[in-house]
């Protein structure tokens, strides 16, 4: 019996593939390249870096031209901060009694120490001595959505009356890059330094290579971490490729759809505006003789400002004189354009899915039922959640783990085996970063839903209050104690207990 031979299928298989590849003959119609729609379309199959990286400059300056002079950009931009940011993610510790070894009380005491101690750091959080970390978590999420990505580095300042050294300064994506624009090597993309495969620093420029200075750029090299181990600069952005060393713009897929969606605004807006204006022609019965508009002109002393030869203007009227003998055919304007806002929204629509945005949110405009805007807002909840944690995990972990390392090396805060035993370190920084509350668009229906879900144990009371109103179930608890013993000492809740109201407080405190 013959051998079989292992060579023959794997050589026929690779025929197999090079004549395909050579007929454009596949298995999907989509990598066809035999017919009319396919044929001119071979985009070029570059790395993450090789497709980005040269774009990105324009990408970012079209971008920020984008925000600065297109309303649906800017409002798209403010929505996605307001949504994911609001007015600051605000940090809670949350410590594990049982697993540190504490009681509840002592626990809950501990938890007011560390989160007094980083309301102080926050207020000296940025290194110019302008911002409060609330502002720089806005500043610095707005950026990485204008341009892709920004530099987040940690320097060290000290300060009378501050015991904290450790500050902040945000590196604008422009300053970030190859020094002297040099193309990328192995080691260097896009200002991204690699050693082993590890990103091991960053090319920064001392000033904004935009600026309008007569100093030149100098480059300077930031690691990515000191030798402690300590994170000395960030770059967060969100991944979309496999080895992709720089962020891209929020807006780089649709940028040319905004542009020229823009472009059809400010046209149609001036095309309303001429429409508006009352434009006569007049023609004269000879050279010689005065016309009516000029005898008009003479009557009034000369009125009305000549602004060429053939045309005088009288405020928003504009007369224009025509040579005798001239005719002249004009088209009438169907202003406003009834296509305008049907086309428009259509393109909005698409716009929207790019960005993750329903239309509704993207237009700050609620005109379908309230399952349908309740619907919407769910999309947008989620689209903001992962854009939040992608903030979390990429910059405010980090920059929280900076100043807890400081506060317990300070002695501020004692927290035993805090440098002993990496578990016992992630137990004491425990925390949640507390988010903007979800837009209600129906409160007493949605807060009747609330209520059913605490009722049946899908959420806790401490969930709700973090998602509507914000705050903390603890101080809101202690507070509510203190309002009911005044409202009872005043006569006002004195049959609260046999209605039920106050089922949730301390009995002690229900019986005054």
């Amino acid at each position: 019996m013959a051998k079989r031979s292992k060579v023959g299928p794997f050589r026929t298989a690779i025929g197999n593939l090079v004549a395909s590849a050579a007929l454009g003959i596949g298995g999907y119609a989509g990598g066809r390249r035999d017919d009319r729609r396919g044929r001119n379309w071979r985009p070029f199959a570059g790395s993450a870096a090789a497709d980005i990286n040269p774009d990105n400059p324009d990408l970012r300056a079209r971008s920020r031209d984008l925000t600065r002079n297109t309303p649906l950009a800017s409002g798209a931009l403010q929505t996605m901060v307001t949504g994911v940011v609001g007015t600051g993610l605000k940090f809670k510790s949350t410590l594990n009694a049982e697993r540190l070894g504490l009681d509840e009380d002592k626990a809950s005491a501990l938890e007011d120490d560390i989160e007094a101690e980083f309301a102080l750091w926050s207020e000296q959080a940025d290194f110019t001595g302008q911002l409060h970390f609330l502002d720089l978590q806005s500043l610095a999420f707005r950026s990485e959505l204008e341009n892709g990505d920004v530099g987040i580095a940690r320097r060290f300042r000290s300060a009378p009356g501050n015991p904290y050294g450790s500050c902040l300064v945000l590196i604008e994506a422009d300053r970030i890059g190859n020094p002297r624009g040099v193309i990328d090597t192995e080691s260097v993309k896009g200002g991204v330094v690699y050693r082993n495969g590890q990103v091991s620093g960053f090319h920064v420029a001392d000033r904004h290579p935009g600026d309008f200075m007569a100093k030149s750029v100098n480059w300077n090299f930031v690691p990515a971490r000191g030798k402690s181990g300590m994170w000395q600069m960030l770059l967060p952005f969100v991944p979309l490729r496999v080895g992709q060393p720089r962020g891209v713009p929020y807006f780089a897929p649709i940028l040319h759809m905004i542009k020229q969606l823009g472009d059809f605004t400010d046209a149609e807006v001036s095309a309303a505006v001429n429409a508006a204006m009352f434009l006569g022609f007049e023609k004269p019965a000879s050279e010689d003789s005065m016309s009516p508009l000029e005898s008009l002109v003479d009557a009034q002393g000369g009125a009305g400002a000549a602004t060429g030869a053939d045309e005088v203007e009288l405020e928003d009227l504009a007369f224009i004189r025509l040579p005798p003998g001239s005719d002249l055919q004009l088209k009438t304007p169907g202003r406003p354009n009834a296509q305008f806002d049907p086309f428009f929204i259509a393109i909005a629509k698409q716009i929207g899915v790019s960005l993750d945005l329903p239309f509704e949110l993207l237009m700050k405009h609620f005109s379908a039922s309230y399952s349908a805007s309740r619907a919407a807002m769910e999309l947008a909840w989620k689209g903001f959640t992962v854009r939040r944690a992608h903030l979390v995990r990429g910059a405010l972990d980090p920059v929280l783990e900076m100043f807890f390392t400081e506060m317990v090396a300070l002695g501020r805060f004692e927290a035993k085996g805090f440098f002993d035993d990496p578990i016992t370190r992630r137990e004491w920084m425990a925390h949640q970063w507390v988010a903007p509350t979800r837009i209600q668009i129906d409160p007493v229906k949605e807060a009747k839903a609330d209520e059913m879900d605490v009722d049946n144990g899908f959420k806790t009371i401490e969930q709700v209050i973090t998602e509507r109103t914000e705050g903390d179930f603890e101080r809101k608890h202690r507070q509510r104690a203190r309002e009911h013993v005044k409202r009872r000492e005043a006569g006002l809740e004195a049959d609260a207990v046999a209605r039920g109201a106050n089922a949730s407080l301390p009995q002690e405190v229900l019986q005054g």
